[in-house]
Formats: structure tokens, sequence, C-alpha cells
């Protein structure tokens, strides 16, 4: 499901290098109630798998890997990881390879203090809960294959770190996802995000595909992102594309938004920034793809942020209409972000 992108001629920052862990087998099993009836003493092997997506996490080691049987489990309150791994040994949370685990009816939840987490290859729906679908409030947590949505209602996709109390995300990756069709709150409708980099430091977002957000955005950066890297990303967006912004506390700096392509097509801009206390300092919004059908693509004059060297055309994608986003042959976006394709179901 990666983008496979070919780094532009024209490349001349850094990006951080990030790659994803990827486990060796799965040490510890849990199935749905729905395909397999639990023993009475289920003890996480794959004869005799845990009964809850719970049950797994919380008895993860360090280094171990728990995988869900294929299914759906309803949860009835939100999935924590109630602790983390350690430097080099994370836990694990994936589906059985060949098959797929959703999680519904609640939120993931990595806490503070719960580093070094991984969760990847899942489908994520949090249809109707009201909460951010994913949350992360920790460090060097990774978030990776998944599919995550909450079919437009209130709540964003993602959540890193939080500016009222409950953690700094730190280190955190976000990677080669499909993040898709996030919130629609209609007391406050440009609340709701794909990703929203709430509080953070050093957080990577690359490598994803976004869609169907109505009216928020595909990444915000705001109020307190510092150093993000959101590169090599497609936001194909009802809403908007991305924000750098911060409020009367905090002022987004240090960021880099670079190699993606982002259109738009109803509300408002591929790129801006809004501030509305400090304004933020060295962010960089170089070499993107830009398109939106209403010319509204950077907001101009740029505040708190330099663009340089980004291309408005038209991405001409394979098929938007059924979510593939392969740049077909001649696309003027190829010479500046290099060839990437995904389909997403």
């Amino acid at each position: 499901m990666s983008l496979l992108f070919v780094a532009s001629p024209a490349e001349a920052l850094q990006l951080r290098a990030v790659q994803a862990t990827h486990p060796s087998g799965c040490s510890l099993f849990a199935a749905s109630k729905s395909r397999w009836r639990a023993l009475t003493q289920s003890l996480g092997t794959r004869a005799n798998p845990f009964a809850t997506a719970q049950a797994l996490i919380d008895a993860l080691l360090p280094g171990q890997t728990g995988c869900l049987r294929g299914g759906t489990y309803h949860l009835g309150t939100e999935l924590r990881f109630n602790h983390g791994g350690s430097p080099g040994a994370p836990i694990t949370l994936e589906s059985v390879p060949g098959e797929t685990a959703t999680l519904m009816g609640a939120a993931v939840a990595i806490p503070s203090g719960s580093d070094d987490v991984t969760v990847s290859h899942l489908h994520i729906d949090t249809q109707g809960t009201g909460q951010a679908s994913v949350q992360i409030m920790s460090a060097d947590d990774q978030l990776t294959n998944d599919n995550i949505t909450n079919h437009n209602t209130p709540g964003s996709c993602v959540i890193l770190g939080s500016d009222v109390g409950f953690g700094q995300a730190t280190n955190t990756l976000v990677a080669d996802n499909v993040v898709h069709d996030c919130g629609y709150n209609p007391a406050d409708p440009f609340e709701d995000h794909g990703v929203y980099d709430d509080n953070t430091v050093g957080a990577t977002i690359t490598g994803n595909v976004f869609w169907g957000m109505p009216y928020g955005w595909g990444v915000q950066l705001y109020p307190n992102a510092q150093g993000t890297q959101v590169s090599h990303n497609v936001i194909n967006n009802r809403g908007q594309g991305v924000v750098i912004g911060g409020n009367s506390s905090y002022a987004s700096s240090g960021n880099i938004v670079a190699y993606n392509v982002i259109s738009t097509t109803i509300r408002g801009y591929a790129l801006r920034s809004w501030w509305s206390g400090a304004v933020g300092a060295s962010n960089l919004a170089e070499s993107n793809c830009l398109y939106n059908p209403h010319a509204k693509v950077i907001l101009r004059p740029t505040l708190g942020f330099s663009a340089r060297n980004n291309v408005v055309a038209k991405p001409r994608y394979a098929n938007a209409a059924l979510h593939d986003f392969l740049l077909r042959r001649g696309s003027p976006c190829i010479p500046v972000v290099g060839q990437g394709s995904q389909r997403v179901g």
C-alpha cells in the first residue's frame, strides 16, 4: 500500500529518514466472538486465542506482536494501550497476515507513558462515537498501513498530542495509511480533520492517502506542532489541504510540507496558515503539487511559512472517483513529486 516516490531532482532539503517496524511474526492472538467461541481459559495462542483485543494488548511484552484474527471487534470502551514496549522492542497490534481485523465502536488510545507502540494493518471505524479514532499521546509510536474512518461523523480520524493536558506525542510515525471520510460536526464543521497534529515534537506523516473530509483539513498542524515533516502524501479532499497555525498559547514552528499532491475541491485552500497569537517560524512548504478548481491554492501573503518551488496543476489521477491516485503518464505533478501510486478500495 506504500506510495513509491522517486525523489525529485529539485529536492534540496533532507527529509527525515523513517522506517516502520516490521515484526517477525505473531506472538499472541485474539479472535472476535463473531468467528470464534472462546474456551474457558484463553491462553492467547492461535488454537486458544484471547476473546478481546484488550486482553491481547494487555498481555504483550516488549518486542511482542499481538495478532487479531480476521473479523469485526465491537469495542464497548476505548481500546487502550495501558503499557508500551521499549526502545527497539515495541509492542505491536496488527491483523493476522492475510486476514483483516476491524475495530469498531470506540477509539484506539495510546496514552501518555505508553511509549513504543505500533498499530498496523487494521481497519479502524469509529462511526458515531464522537471521538478521534486514533489518539496518540506518547513517544516513539507508529501508526502504519491502517484504514481509518468515522464515516463523516464528529471527530478527527487521528489526533497526535493534546494541548489541554493529555500528553505530547514525540517522534510519532504516521505512514502508509488510508485516512478517509473523517469528521463532520454541524456545530463546528471545520473542527475535524484527517490528522490533527495538536501537540507534537518530531512527528513524521508520510506516504498516506487522505480523502473525503467535507470541511476540515487533510493535515492540520495546530497549535503546537514542532518539527513535523509532512511528505509524499496524497490529499484529495472535499474540504481543505494542509494548514500550519497556532493559538494564543502556542505557535507551530520548524515544520516541512514537501513532495505532496494536494487537490481540494470545495471549501478552502490547498495550503495556508492561521495564527491567533504569535506567528510560528521556520515553516517551509516546498515542491508540492497543488490544485483547486476554485483557485484557492496557497493563501497569500504567506504568513509564518515560506512557499517555494510548488507547482499549481491538475494532478491527472488515474481515477479519483474510485480512489485510484496513480499519477497518469504526463501528469505535471510527476516532475515535482515523482511517480506514486496507491489504490484505495
